[in-house]
């Protein structure tokens, strides 16, 4: 996916209202990567 169209996506998820974080969540999984872990957290 090239820059242009990910700013496509992000456009159009814009337009139906979604936050920016909620946008770019949905792009990471598009293209399939995740944020990285935080090592300081504590596991459950």
């Amino acid at each position: 996916m090239e820059a242009d169209e990910m700013q496509r996506f992000l456009n159009i998820e814009a337009q139906r209202g979604s936050s920016e974080m909620e946008a770019y969540r949905n792009l990471m999984e598009i293209l399939g990567i995740e944020f990285p872990k935080d090592p300081k957290e504590k596991k459950s």
